[in-house]
């Protein structure tokens, strides 16, 4: 693409252009170096139009607006992308994005520098950040692509890449268990993804994690977008001051490039970790090139002052020179480090330890809390219905019916509402004949049950109490009415015990049983830990009606924890008695776990889970004594005829013909690093 956009002052530094690519979307970064800095000019986001298949166009219409906005032309381009595009045994990009990639730099006339993948990023930021060599757990998520990679004192040990499905901790689980029993995963995870990770936060959080897994519960963190494109610019502006000579575009690609281009030689580099071992001294790369154009410059000058030095001092100096030189590389830039694969042994053993053996704190902590859940409680509430009823008495005697009196009609019982006098029967004459009439009241009454089933019609008879219905008898003259009935929730007891039972264990996921966030040090007995409630408030009571009980108390929780160096110190005491003869244990290989805790009294017993390995003991300073100065081809009948060693690695700097097939004669120059097969 060319646009007739003014060249850019040498002022202004160098423009790239970044390309961040993802499954469904990308970003479009716009970057000027200057003085060995990145600097973020403009970016711009972009969904892909029809996935990959247009990834040219949208990128050819990214690039128009990030020109038009800089008002200048975008050439020089970095790749930046998710691990799950990158084969992870070849270290290139998958042949069917590569294809892609291939064709929009082809049409859009890029001139393509290289790939970063995204968790070098990640581990850039954070490791400038804290200072510190980077011990969590990545999850790269993508939208249908996870990656997982963990890290070890900034030492990439695990990483796979494995489809994200819906249910993230399943997705999790199927990586982690191929760790289990290996080694325990660092109790730090971080998440990333450009986007809200919530969701997969809270339930990382809330999952009940094997102890073979994490030593204790994991705490998460989120990379925000801007802190991952921070990371990006950072490890491109490494990569970038760190090139020696100008960035190449390669037709034939070869088996160490990827992409079909470099960038310094190392933008694909990823840090990796074989074994822990005893120590680790950073590579330096020298070049020995302005060293001897320095010697041949003065060389030369030399040798044009005839009139000061004869021919035969001209060689002399000569060879002083080439000797210094030499004599100079050999002390400052011939540098081995060689690593000794020795005999190992691996030892297990439960240890039974009580307060006495190993010193065990305790701490309170207290804070307010809140929890809530639904009533589980039922209660029919309404009205009963109402009426009244006329009493009939056939008896010769008047009688009176006490209040509360129960009169019933088709199964449905009624009650007086008060005391009533019903008139004794009497005999009148009608049509010339005698007849009896009964002695009448009436008197208001009230159904017994709720509900509207006692909204009984008019003209219903009731039977009064015991009494005959041939003496006695109601009839309502109007209908009952005004009953109602519905069933609502309300508090039950076991509402309550749950409730404190749930607060309870908010506490513990709240880390009110975290020993000391300020010294990692001080590991929690969890086994032990004891929670109390006090001043526990109910917004409702026993029985009351409501669709949700709430409580609020305080939480007192009694924590009781142990320093975890004397712990290893205790263990590696122990299991170095069981060692054979000529062994020494390797502490950064000692494991264990805390498979019961116990308090009675004031005692308190733990069982212990140790594992341990150790290697054969050797003099480190004899090693480097006897292979300073040796040829390579030497050193294997020398080491495994003096130091039995079952296997060694080495590297040589500087990659100088000759050089490199001896080891230095400087025992400084020498690192030694102790492993085991």
């Amino acid at each position: 693409m060319k646009l007739p956009f003014f060249t850019n002052n040498a002022n202004e530094g160098k423009f790239f252009f970044g390309i961040f690519l993802k499954e469904k979307e990308g970003v479009g970064l716009l970057m000027r170096v200057k003085d060995s800095n990145v600097i973020l000019v403009d970016q711009e986001k972009f969904t892909y139009s029809n996935g990959w298949e247009n990834l040219y166009e949208d990128i050819d219409e990214l690039i128009l607006k990030l020109e038009q906005h800089s008002k200048k032309q975008l050439h020089e381009t970095i790749f930046f992308v998710y691990s799950h595009f990158i084969d992870q045994k070849t270290k290139e990009i998958r042949k069917p994005y590569l294809q892609k990639i291939k064709d929009l730099v082809n049409k859009l006339n890029l001139k393509a520098l290289g790939y970063i993948e995204c968790y070098e990023a990640i581990i850039h930021y954070l490791e400038k950040k804290e200072e510190l060599p980077l011990t969590a757990v990545l999850l790269e998520l993508d939208y249908s692509n996870l990656s997982v990679f963990v890290f070890k004192r900034g030492e990439l040990t695990y990483s796979k890449i494995l489809a994200h499905t819906d249910n993230f901790i399943d997705d999790l689980l199927t990586s982690f268990l191929e760790i289990k029993g290996k080694f325990l995963l660092p109790s730090r995870i971080i998440l990333y993804n450009s986007k809200d990770l919530d969701k997969e936060s809270t339930e990382i959080v809330t999952y009940r994690w094997s102890e073979e897994l994490f030593v204790q519960l994991p705490r998460v963190e989120v990379i925000k977008e801007h802190e991952l494109i921070q990371g990006l610019l950072g490890v491109f502006g490494e990569q970038f001051t760190r090139k020696t000579s100008a960035v190449k575009i390669v037709e034939e690609k070869p088996k160490n490039e990827v992409l079909g281009f470099v960038i310094g030689g190392d933008v694909a580099e990823a840090k990796t970790s074989n074994s822990a071992k005893d120590t680790v001294v950073p590579k330096q790369h020298f070049s020995l090139t302005g060293i001897f154009n320095k010697i041949k410059v003065l060389t030369k000058s030399v040798t044009s002052l005839p009139q000061i030095f004869n021919k035969k001092w001209t060689a002399v100096i000569g060879i002083v020179l080439v000797v210094s030189g030499l004599l100079l590389n050999e002390y400052l830039f011939h540098k081995a480090t060689i690593t000794l694969f020795l005999p190992s042994q691996t030892i297990k053993k439960d240890l039974e330890l009580t307060s006495g053996d190993l010193g065990i704190e305790t701490t309170s902590k207290t804070s307010d809390l809140t929890e809530s859940k639904p009533a589980t409680g039922k209660k029919e509430i309404g009205e009963k219905a109402r009426g009244s009823i006329t009493v009939h008495n056939f008896d010769d005697k008047e009688n009176v019916l006490v209040k509360g009196t129960v009169l019933e009609s088709g199964g449905l019982k009624f009650s007086l509402d008060q005391e009533v006098k019903v008139a004794s029967a009497s005999v009148v004459t009608i049509s010339g004949g005698l007849v009896k009439q009964p002695g009448k009241a009436k008197v208001s009454a009230t159904a017994v049950e709720l509900g509207p089933q006692s909204n009984i019609p008019s003209g219903k008879q009731f039977k009064i109490g015991d009494f005959s219905t041939n003496l006695y008898f109601g009839l309502n003259e109007s209908a009952f009415t005004g009953g109602t009935k519905r069933e609502v929730k309300t508090v039950a007891s076991k509402d309550m015990e749950d409730l404190k039972k749930s607060l309870q264990e908010l506490a513990k996921k709240q880390k009110l049983d975290s020993a000391d966030d300020k010294n990692p040090d001080k590991k929690t007995i969890e086994k032990l830990t004891e929670t109390e409630l006090t001043e526990a408030k109910f917004d409702k009571e026993l029985g009351e009606e409501t669709e949700v009980l709430n409580l609020k108390a305080k939480v007192r929780a009694t924590i009781y924890f142990y320093k975890e160096k004397e712990l290893k110190d205790l263990v590696a005491k122990t299991l170095s008695r069981e060692l054979e003869k000529g062994f020494a244990l390797q502490k950064d290989k000692l494991t264990y776990k805390v498979e019961g805790a116990e308090k009675k009294g004031s005692k308190i017993s733990m069982t212990i889970a140790a594992n341990g390995k150790a290697v054969k003991d050797v003099a480190k300073s004899e090693i480097v004594n006897k292979v300073r100065g040796r040829s390579i081809g030497g050193l294997e009948t020398l080491l495994k005829d003096n130091f039995k060693v079952q296997g060694f690695e080495f590297d040589i700097e500087p990659k100088l013909p000759i050089i490199q097939n001896w080891m230095p004669f400087f025992e400084q120059n020498i690192s030694l690093e102790i492993s085991s097969l």
